[in-house]
């Protein structure tokens, strides 16, 4: 018999954008190895973050994965594979666990790629409470992995039920209820979490490394700020982004997995999302930077001291992982300080020049905002997003 899990994953990062709006085009990241050969778990420092690359979010959350009897192989007078599941030696929803978080690495959301030679990606190392074994020599498993917030994918107690579905034989899944937070809960910080889904494996131990590639499932959307600087001699405004909110977005939903080409090796998934209508809610800003305005700023303008300064180079205000949606009609409202008076601006988040009617699955949605006195700019911009969009597709 021989050791199951020396698992390889790669994140795969996917991106778009809008006003500045920019499709970052997606490339595959770096491999990491599980081993499962290990005793007590400990939990991996860190917390899910919508600005972190998707491995890092891997890290924080770590994820579940499934193993089934393949139909087509002998597990007949098998004793491990459970005779009305399928489920192979007790893998369901069974937690892989990062015990090691990468430090002093630097990545490039955009490409997964390392960009600071004097800082190397350090890995994490990977396992499970327990050895497992495969079945034998020609005998196929079938390898399901999802990638949440613990305490929703693995709920405890009475009458708790994993929100994950999975039809072994087609294969597919189905992720039920799935909620982004639009305000904090306890330690869970608003619109952070990810949830990644693995391509389907098949195999035996022909192969002893089991590679799970992880998709993101949701939007990520990023609000991005910058001022102009002075001319002929003028000194540049100062302008200060207090708050910035969107009303009425679809917080909760179900996601169905299914092939959309069954032939392919690994399997391509086609992602469906169907939203709740009736689920909407405000998401305002998540930025905690600490400010001290000028001595010349309005007293109520004062009021919020969680603002970002703004300069010529942007910088990032916002991030969210949302769910894919429609957003047609949809305004953000900002409200800022140029020099010492406060503005509030509302402006759409669809452009229909670039035909950003919607929030897709897998992507990355950039707007860029550009804020001075007597000027507010947004300059479209939309690079061709390549594959891995291929099936993906969402409804609302």
């Amino acid at each position: 018999m021989k050791k199951i899990f020396f698992v390889a994953l790669s994140a795969t990062l996917l991106a778009a954008g809008c006003q500045k709006t920019e499709v970052l085009n997606p490339v595959g990241g770096p491999a990491m190895s599980f081993n499962t050969g290990m005793g007590k778990i400990t939990k991996a420092v860190g917390t899910a973050d919508a600005e972190a690359a998707g491995l890092r979010n891997l890290e924080a959350q770590d994820f579940s994965v499934w193993a089934y009897a393949d139909p087509a192989s002998d597990f007949a007078s098998s004793t491990v594979v459970d005779a009305t599941t399928k489920i192979y030696d007790g893998i369901e929803n069974l937690l892989v666990s990062c015990t090691a978080a990468s430090k002093d690495a630097v990545l490039d959301d955009e490409t997964t790629t390392e960009v600071n030679e004097a800082k190397p990606f350090e890995q994490g190392t990977w396992g499970t409470t327990q050895e497992y074994f495969w079945p034998g020599e020609g005998k196929d498993l079938r390898f399901f992995a999802v990638s949440a917030d613990g305490d929703w994918l693995r709920p405890t107690g009475t009458g708790a039920k994993c929100p994950v579905t999975i039809t072994y034989a087609t294969p597919s899944l189905l992720i039920e209820d799935f909620t982004v937070r639009s305000v904090k809960d306890g330690n869970k910080t608003a619109a952070n979490e990810d949830l990644m889904v693995a391509d389907y494996v098949k195999q035996n131990q022909s192969k002893k490394v089991v590679d799970l590639k992880f998709r993101h499932t949701l939007s990520k959307v990023e609000f991005v700020f910058k001022t102009l600087q002075g001319t002929n001699g003028e000194t540049a405004p100062t302008v200060y982004v207090q708050s910035l909110k969107v009303e009425d977005l679809q917080n909760k939903g179900d996601l169905s997995v299914t092939p959309a080409d069954a032939t392919a090796t690994p399997i391509v998934w086609k992602y469906v999302w169907t939203n709740d209508p009736d689920s909407d809610a405000d998401f305002t800003d998540d930025y905690e930077g600490k400010v001290t305005y000028a001595s010349t700023v309005e007293a109520t303008a004062k009021t919020d001291d969680t603002a970002m300064l703004l300069e010529v180079t942007p910088k990032t205000f916002a991030t969210w992982l949302m769910l894919p949606q429609t957003i047609t009609g949809k305004k953000v409202e900002i409200t800022y300080i140029i020099n010492n008076r406060q503005f509030t601006s509302v402006f759409p988040i669809d452009n229909t020049d670039i035909q950003l009617t919607k929030w897709d699955c897998n992507q990355h949605i950039k707007y860029t905002i550009t804020l001075a006195p007597n000027v507010i700019s947004f300059n479209p911009s939309v690079q061709e997003w390549t594959s891995p969009a291929t099936g993906v597709e969402y409804q609302n």
